[in-house]
Parts: C-alpha cells; structure tokens; sequence
C-alpha cells in the first residue's frame, strides 16, 4: 500500500470512530433491536413494523445522527444548535413500558397469523452477558398454529341463497390451511365482490361476518360465514331488510351548459350499462376513465332508489375550456450548459367530442463547456402539435380501465457546433391502463425523418457512426409498459419495458416485391432504420424513518441491428452512458463503448454509444434542513458494442483489433470494462420540482485501462464531474 493511501485511510478510520457516540450515553442504549422466531433472527418488517422500540440510525456501521444531536450545547438554543437537533437523533433509550406494548403488539400480530398459544419474551440491553451490551432483543416461540378444519357459509336472505354453493365453491379458506386474519379480510372482500358484481347493491363487506368454533378442538377452528341483512335507517327509524338484487333501470348525466358536448362526446363518457343488474366493477372502471379526461375535472355516479330499481346519473364538473401552461428549467448534457421553455397552448374539447388539442413551442440556449467561440454555440427549436380524445380508436370494446388515442406531428431544430439537423415526428399513440394498474403505450405508427442538414467534416469522420449521421427514416411500432407501483413493508418498487422496431415490415415488402435491388434499401431515396430494441428499467426504494431512505435502479438494454441497418445503428436509438440521470461521474456521450481508451474522445471529439446498457445505481438520502437534502451515491455500468455490428462497420478506427477488443461485450471483462463512480449530491426541493446538483468522482474509468484506470488521490479535480438536474435521478 503506498503511503498517502494508508494516510487517507487512517483519516477515514479516525471519522468513523468519531462519529461512534455511544461511549458519552450512560443509560441503556439500544443500538440494535433483534427478533428471533423459534431460535432464528429474522428481519421480516411484518413483525418489526409494530414494534416502538427503535434504534439509532445507523450508516455504515456509524451512528452520525446520535452523533450531531450530542453535539448540541444542552444550554444553547441558537440556530445552529437547533440544527443540530433537528439533524440529529436523540440517543434511544430502552424504555420497559415501551417493551410491554411491543409484547402486546407482537402477541397480537401472532394471534392475526394463526399463533394463538404463542410466548413473546422482551430480553432488555446488556441482560445477555455473551451478547452486544446494546442488544433489545424479542425472543418469539411460535408454537402450534391453528389450522382451518371446515367451513360453512349462511344467508338471512332468500335472494341471496342460490349463490351459498357457488361462493362455497371457490372459497379461498382451504382445511389445512392456517388461520390467518389477513385470509378472513381477504375472504370477506372477495364475497362483497363477487355477491355486487350479481347486482346486490346494498352489500359490502361490513355485512360478512366469520364465527369460530375452537372450543372442543384447539389446534382446529371450524370456520361459520355469515352474510348479514341490510340494516340502514328510514323515516321509520332503523330498518332491516333482505339482501337482493338491484337493476339499473335509466342512466342519465348531468353537467353545465358550459360543457358543450355533441352526440360525440356524450357516446364517448364512459357510461355504465343500463337495463342491467348493478355492477360495481362497472362503476369502479367509470370513474377512472373519467379522472383520464382532460375535458372533465371531476365526475362521480350518483344512484337513486326507485322501488326495487336504481336510477343512475353521471355529475360532471368541466375543466377550463382554454389554458397555457409554461415550463422552464436548465440543462447540463454533454457538456453543454443552459436554459430551455416550453410553452403549451390548450383547448379542451373544441368540437363538443372531448378532444385534447394542444400547441406546444419549445426552445433552448446552450453554451459548450471550454469553447469560447460564441456565447451560446447550442440551440434548438420545436413545435408540437396533437390531438387526444377518449377511447381506443378501432377498438370500441377495449377490456381496459381507461384508453385515449392520440395524434401528434412535431418539427425541430437542432443545431451544434458540430452538426445542424432537422427532426419531423408524426405517430398514432394508443395510452390505456388495465384492470392492474399497468400504464401501457402502443404507437403502432410512429415515423421520425431526421434530415442532416449540415455537419462538420472531421467530426463526421471521427463520429464513424455514418448511419446515425444521414438522412434517416426511423419507422416503426413502439410499446411502453409501466408496472403499477409495489408495497411491501418499507420497499416501493416500479419497473418499465420498453420495446420498439424499425423497418421490419418496410424491409419485408421492400424485399418481397424487389429482390434484386440494392443491400441498403430505401424509402423516397433516405435509407430506412432496421432494427430491434429492448429497454428495462426497474427501482427500488427503501422508506426509512425521518426521510432517509435508499434508493435502488438496474437497467438493462439491447439493441440488434437487422439487413438494412449494417455495423452502428442509428445515432437517435443508440445507447449512452453519463450525465445527471446515469453514471454521474462523466458527462454524456464521453464514456463507452467498453474501455474505448480517453485518447480516442479528447482527439476524435468521439461520442461513445452502443448496442447493449447495463447500468446499476444505489444512493442513501437524508434531510439536511427545511426543503434541503443531501445524498451519497454510486453508479455502475457502462455500453458495449456486438462483435457483429463490429464487423460490419466501416469506420477505420472500429476495424483496429485491439479497439474491438476493448468495446466489444464479453462476460468475462465485464468487472474490467464497466465505470464506477461515487459522489456526493444535494437537493432542493420546491414542491412542484426538485433542483439537484451532484459532483461525481471517477473511482475507476475503464478509458485509462492502459495507464491508471483507479483513481489517484492527486486527481479529484481532474476525475470529477458536476451534473446539475432537476427532479429525482431516480
């Protein structure tokens, strides 16, 4: 070990020790609350969750927070120590009342899981001789759980009666099976559900009730369902009547004269069906396609009780008929730095058919990092223009909770200092959500002509990325599926596919009618895109007490160029790495493919991309004070190239052996040939979005695998990097 290195690492030994404050707390400490079931220590949070006794919260073995709370002058109450109160943590004392709740608690959660002759012992800090002297641990002997024997299933109405056997049937209380609260509630849901979806309009779960008999057989329970009768309250004092089934007799809507809608919009509310008996799954799929309406702010269904029918009316509250929305924000990509706006016209429902038309002019600034050619040496410019209306257009019937459709034609203008190119986007989009919360996006037709209209000759040369610089026709369908968001316990998780094509289907025709034409084919003499695309985003975050929370991301993405796309795909559809949302210790474009050596960027002006992403992010966030908050992170990751789009490229620098090597995917360099950085990040949030700064710092750069490629400790200014974002990275 060289010697500055050991002295850095004393340094960061002597902070952590510092920061270990339990030598200054004279009363029982608890530094770490332990549960065993049956001799095992578990951290399952369905039996922690209750507890109330907590531990200090620790960081890397470290107890920082309990350290700045000391730190606060106990006399003082200037703002500085008050922040340090704020910031920090009181030291968590063991407290015996607290452990009997926490024992009663537990008991009970036994109870809830089938355990009902369970023992829950609380063993205080330092009553363990051979254990941690800071130790609270929970010892939990479960013993016999009760398991369901039978069940039975009654009615007090006449009309309800012909379903007993059907919901019998499929009970979801199996003998054998332990018995658990969680599985009468969910048992109790499902017979509301299915006995409302038969049209009983008056019966939710609060009429289900469970008696069990475990008297003459403890380890047993004999489980009695029972569906009580309606009881509601009349002008005749409470009143209990007989569960039975309601129709909808008439639907009807009403609405102001200022939502002026045609026979058009009135067929594309979502009505419920009429003439029918009452379904909640149909009122419940109502409303949410309706909250997916920009025209309407608010409607909900109203029922009225006619004798043994229900008159239903739809009550809608329009939104502002016309608006103008503006964004601002700044940018830190590729090395460039600056402010971009948007500005976004709309008009909701013009035709009286609900539609969604929108006008939306977007414009940026942006000067190049150490290029003082211009002030500004970057612009762009965009219109948008499109149009949305509820529903599935072609696909009246869609089995979906809520649907719209969508056209869109967009121009922009995209100037640099190396290149001037033109973009024109026209696509059908079909956005719904299904009967589980997943967000789909289909564009079947989505077709994007990007017209070069000048670019600077070394650049191009050096690029040698020649079917991403040229006029190009991306054509193609493309679908984006996010998954509903996923609680357990502390954990959140979402995850995101994407998948897209382009060309498949032109090539085909192309081939099919001129066999004998041309390798690269095209569309109107601009070659056309072919390729396959797949993306897969997931995250992960850990809820902490007081906001400090750990948030995980993978992503994983492959890119395979078909016949008419050979060697490089097309720069637009490439993968990148770096910048304020990836690996944050290089700005975009200047890392990757592999280990393509740092030589190549600084001579070549070479922007790195490439067929397959894999990019792993952790980072632990923690408040600081008010709406600031800080992080610490790593990123991992990096993009290759295929050995296959290697061969076929003709750019003399991606045919050298020894650069193939280094930039093309192999398991076994992947350790060797992915970045890593770490890095420090604040933020501040302003509610309606987040402003973040983070400087990441080059813990080991696969560009200088032939020279250094770990960092040295006389290079923090040289390997870092600042990226400035708004909103979370992820």
């Amino acid at each position: 070990m060289r010697p500055k290195q050991g002295i850095w690492l004393a340094i960061l030994a002597a902070s952590l020790m510092s920061c270990q404050p339990q030598r200054y707390v004279t009363e029982p400490w608890i530094r770490k609350v332990q549960i065993e079931v049956d001799g095992n220590v578990t951290l399952d949070e369905h039996y922690s969750e209750v507890l109330m006794a907590r531990s200090n919260t620790s960081v890397f073995g470290t107890f920082p927070y309990m350290w700045f709370y000391q730190k606060a002058n106990p006399q003082s109450y200037s703002k500085w120590n008050n922040w340090l109160r704020r910031i920090g943590e009181k030291p968590s004392l063991w407290d015996s009342t607290l452990s009997a709740q926490d024992v009663i608690q537990l008991r009970l959660r036994l109870k809830q899981d089938g355990y009902f002759y369970s023992s829950v012992t609380v063993h205080p800090p330092g009553s363990d001789l051979k254990k941690n002297k800071h130790l609270l641990r929970y010892e939990i002997l479960k013993g016999p759980a009760t398991q369901i024997q039978g069940t039975d299933i009654q009615s007090m109405g006449p009309q309800v009666d012909p379903f007993l056997s059907e919901l019998k049937a499929s009970s979801t209380l199996l003998p054998g099976d332990v018995l658990q609260m969680e599985a009468l509630d969910a048992e109790r849901r499902r017979i509301a559900k299915t006995l409302q979806e038969k049209g009983f309009f008056t019966l939710g779960p609060e009429a289900i009730h469970f008696d069990l008999d475990t008297i003459e057989h403890p380890g047993f329970a004999e489980v009695q369902i029972r569906i009580d009768n309606w009881i509601h309250s009349s002008e005749y004092g409470t009143v209990e009547e007989a569960h039975r089934i309601w129709y909808v007799r008439q639907t009807t809507g009403s609405w102001p004269a200022n939502l002026a809608l045609k026979p058009s919009g009135i067929q594309r509310l979502p009505w419920i069906p009429a003439g029918r008996a009452f379904q909640a799954s149909a009122v419940t799929q109502s409303t949410a396609r309706l909250r997916n309406i920009p025209a309407i702010q608010s409607g909900r269904w109203q029922f009225a009780m006619v004798q043994d029918s229900l008159d239903a009316t739809l009550s809608l509250v329009p939104s502002p008929r016309v608006g103008l929305t503006w964004k601002g924000e700044s940018t830190a990509l590729s090395g460039i730095y600056g402010l971009q706006s948007s500005i976004d016209v709309f008009d909701h429902n013009p035709w009286g058919g609900l539609e969604h038309v929108h006008l939306t002019l977007s414009g940026g600034l942006g000067a190049q990092w150490a290029d003082s050619s211009a002030l500004f040496n970057t612009y762009f410019l965009d219109v948008e223009s499109g149009i949305q209306w509820p529903g599935l257009w072609g696909w009246g019937e869609a089995p979906v909770q809520t649907g719209s459709t969508r056209l869109s034609l967009s121009i922009g203008r995209q100037y640099r200092r190396e290149f001037d190119r033109l973009a024109i986007r026209a696509a059908l989009e079909y956005q719904w959500t299904d009967k589980h919360g997943g967000q789909w996006e289909l564009s079947p037709t989505d077709l994007t002509y990007i017209d070069l209209r000048q670019i600077d000759s070394s650049f191009y040369q050096a690029l040698s990325i020649k079917s991403g610089f040229q006029d190009v026709l991306l054509l193609g369908p493309r679908l984006r599926v996010l998954r509903p968001l996923v609680q357990k316990g502390r954990w959140e998780r979402r995850s995101e596919w994407t998948l897209e094509s382009s060309g498949i289907v032109t090539d085909l025709i192309n081939r099919s009618f001129f066999p004998n034409g041309p390798e690269i084919r095209s569309l109107a003499e601009v070659p056309y895109a072919h390729y396959l695309r797949a993306k897969w985003d997931v995250r992960w975050l850990r809820r902490g007490s007081r906001h400090r929370d750990w948030a995980l991301r993978f992503v994983a993405g492959e890119l395979h160029t078909l016949q008419n796309t050979p060697g490089i795909p097309p720069f637009e559809r490439a993968f990148f790495s770096g910048g304020s949302n990836d690996l944050r210790g290089w700005i975009n474009f200047r890392l990757g493919p592999g280990a393509l050596p740092l030589g190549v960027f600084d001579s070549l002006a070479y922007l790195g991309s490439g067929t397959r992403k894999l990019l792993f992010q952790t980072e632990y966030r923690f408040p600081l004070t008010g709406a600031l908050s800080g992080a610490i992170f790593t990123d991992a990751g990096n993009t290759w190239l295929h050995r296959r789009n290697l061969d076929q490229a003709a750019s003399p620098l991606l045919q050298n052996p020894q650069i193939q090597d280094v930039v093309s995917f192999s398991a076994s360099n992947l350790l060797r040939h992915s970045a890593w950085d770490a890095g420090l990040g604040i933020r501040y949030d302003l509610d309606f979005f987040v402003i973040r700064v983070d400087w990441g710092l080059q813990v080991y750069d696969p560009r200088r695998l032939s020279s250094k490629p770990w960092f040295q400790a006389n290079e923090w200014l040289k390997r870092g990097s600042l990226n400035f974002g708004l909103g979370m990275p992820f």
